[in-house]
């Protein structure tokens, strides 16, 4: 595509300059010869017909476009209008001069309205990296779209991973910034996914392909990236609603200038002021501006929309596990309350029962038992948001909350309102608890401080949802300063509680990890998911996708909504200003249409660069994480079951 604009762009050149040339000859001849009329001006008709052809035919092709791509239409109408004014009257210099101004003007508009484009061009030079191939003791050299699954491939130290993979040998810090927006590298070794567009900066390493081409984390990236770039805000609807009448208007007072004065260069003068670049683009190109701004920033928005509606955003409602802690659980202890099994038994039917899940509960004690032999299990059941159950050595073993095993009758054999540190998983054995298993993770390092910035952008109703108890809920929301949770949420009584939110007339944004909150996720206004790379499932399910782990980044897109309407707004204003006085000067003759056309891209390379600041935007200081604004060091307690 990008070699595409590239030849497109190398034709209208060359038809600019044939019709310069022509011009220009006309002009000359008619300074050398002006007893020869006819010679000047039909060089003048062909520099016209040579230099109108690229915008009649890109009027057509845009009639039925829709998004960025119908500004060229809305824009190009009114220079063929002034084009076949200029024809009707003979004026032929006149209107050549006018369309190559016009003509050179939109191709720098397009060069530079660049935003998404450039982003997605850097992303497109990913699929033509050279990969070190591996084919038995040999290595051969590739392209990183003939790539397959389960290629080898040799990656050494400053080299950018051509395809998602994981690494078979080797250890290296990865520089994760062209996806995540974060500058800070992670360590990487045996058995890590690494993703394509991610630079190796010191380590030789082997890997395995696990995706290639476009179906990698940065093509999927690129892939959202264009759809977000052609689909359109409500706000450039409204615009394309009010251009019906903008048309009509334009005519109607162009065709008085002409009757009431009966000159036609002032006619022509306010049809090309008239052309509408700073209302047409005004949406558009701060839309693909914060776009690419905050793919940069690590936060994948896939519609305009989602960006325009953001800032409206009153209340925030957090999942607790992989949201508010980092979700990496641990078993810290079991306690035993039978004398007839070991901690090494329970532990070993537990982790037997919950290697069949991904929740990250089961996972932290399939993790702590995967040193054990794991006896087979039979007629295993899993009850979302509950647990598990299943046949283990000829016995029924359950494990999940408290309140399951107790609806089914168990008699819990410890008071878990004295446990408020951990969270509780308890094991039942044919009917009677025999185990619990403590685990425990912490509060994300930022989490407290998102809080403060979200509050300091006028957000006060903040919202917690979790499956866990009341204790641990209570305990991790006074830790970061959330007042209003509710705890053993199942997910049904998540999207409950927003739907109610949303009844009160809240504009409910809401995080989770992207998995199991997926139904919360698209109940909310805003859905955002955590962490991103590489999970197919979080980028799907969200609205926007947040690419690294980082909270803060919430503020920021909050920010780079509001910051976005108002430059919106910025480019309406002084477009609408500028089309009155350039209109009341053509009326009144102080306009010819040359001159109306240097102004006309005056006002469309206003607004490209008040839009273009966008780019430069970073979001809120990140401030040094300490113990004074978070609790860092704090351990806290995770849900027993799916939250």
């Amino acid at each position: 595509m990008h070699a595409d604009l590239d030849r497109q762009t190398l034709s209208r050149l060359r038809l600019l300059f044939a019709a310069t040339a022509l011009l220009t000859a006309s002009a000359l001849t008619t300074w050398l010869r002006p007893e020869q009329p006819t010679l000047p001006a039909l060089l003048a008709l062909a520099g016209v017909l040579i230099v109108a052809l690229p915008i009649v035919l890109g009027v057509i092709k845009a009639i039925r476009a829709s998004g960025f791509a119908a500004t060229q239409f809305y824009m190009d109408q009114y220079v063929v209008l002034a084009l076949a004014a200029c024809l009707a009257t003979g004026r032929y210099l006149t209107g050549g001069i006018v369309a190559v101004i016009l003509v050179f003007g939109q191709m720098m508009e397009e060069r530079t309205t660049v935003g998404v484009e450039l982003a997605l061009s850097k992303l497109r030079q990913l699929n033509r990296l050279i990969a070190r191939r591996r084919r038995g003791e040999l290595e051969e050299e590739v392209e990183a779209a003939e790539l397959h699954l389960g290629d080898i491939i040799v990656l050494r130290p400053g080299e950018v991973v051509p395809a998602d993979a994981v690494i078979l040998t080797g250890s290296a810090m990865m520089d994760q910034s062209r996806i995540t927006g974060e500058s800070a590298p992670v360590e990487a070794s045996t058995n890590s996914d690494i993703f394509a567009g991610t630079l190796n900066l010191n380590g030789a390493l082997t890997a395995r392909v696990t995706g290639a081409g476009t179906d990698t984390v940065m093509g999927r990236v690129q892939s959202i990236i264009e759809e977000a770039k052609s689909s359109e805000a409500p706000i450039i609807s409204m615009a394309e609603d009010y251009a019906r009448y903008y048309t009509p208007l334009i005519m109607l007072i162009a065709v008085s200038v002409f009757f009431f004065t009966q000159d036609i260069d002032r006619a022509i003068a306010v049809l090309v002021v008239s052309i509408p670049c700073a209302f047409v683009l005004a949406s558009p190109s701060a839309m693909v501006s914060a776009i690419a701004a905050g793919s940069r920033m690590g936060l994948l928005i896939k519609s305009v929309r989602h960006l325009e509606s953001a800032r409206l955003v009153d209340t925030v409602v957090f999942d607790k596990t992989g949201t508010l802690t980092v979700g990496r659980l641990e078993l810290e202890d079991v306690l035993l309350h039978d004398a007839a099994i070991s901690k090494d038994d329970a532990l070993r039917l537990a982790a037997a029962l919950e290697s069949s899940s991904n929740h990250p509960v089961a996972r932290a004690i399939a993790h702590a038992g995967e040193s054990l032999a794991l006896p087979e299990v039979t007629d295993l059941i899993e009850h979302p948001g509950l647990g598990l159950e299943g046949i283990v050595e000829g016995q029924k073993i359950q494990i999940g909350r408290q309140s399951w095993l107790r609806d089914h009758g168990m008699e819990i054999a410890l008071d878990p309102t004295l446990l408020t540190r951990h969270s509780l998983v308890l094991l039942s054995m044919n009917g009677h608890h025999t185990a619990t298993f403590l685990l425990a993770d912490r509060i994300r390092d930022e989490a407290a401080e998102t809080l403060t910035r979200l509050r300091s952008l006028g957000i006060t109703d903040f919202v917690m949802l979790t499956g866990d108890r009341a204790e641990v809920a209570q305990h991790i929301a006074s830790s970061i300063g959330i007042t209003d949770f509710q705890a053993e949420c199942l997910p049904e009584d998540k999207v409950a509680r927003i739907r109610l939110l949303k009844q009160q007339g809240h504009r409910v944004l809401v995080v989770g990890d992207g998995l199991n909150d997926a139904p919360a996720l698209k109940e909310g206004d805003l859905g955002v998911a955590m962490g991103a790379l590489g999970n197919d499932i979080t980028v799907h399910t969200s609205d926007v996708a947040l690419m690294s782990g980082d909270l803060r980044r919430l503020a920021d897109l909050l920010m780079l909504s509001a910051r976005t309407v108002g430059i919106i707004n910025q480019n309406l204003l002084c477009g609408f200003l500028f089309i009155i006085l350039a209109i009341t000067a053509s009326s009144l003759g102080f306009v010819n249409p040359v001159l109306a056309a240097f102004l006309h891209e005056f006002s469309a390379f206003f607004v490209i660069f008040n839009s273009a600041r966008l780019l430069r935007f970073d979001g809120m200081e990140v401030a040094a994480v300490s113990p004074e604004n978070t609790a860092v060091e704090s351990v806290v307690n995770v849900p027993a079951a799916v939250a």
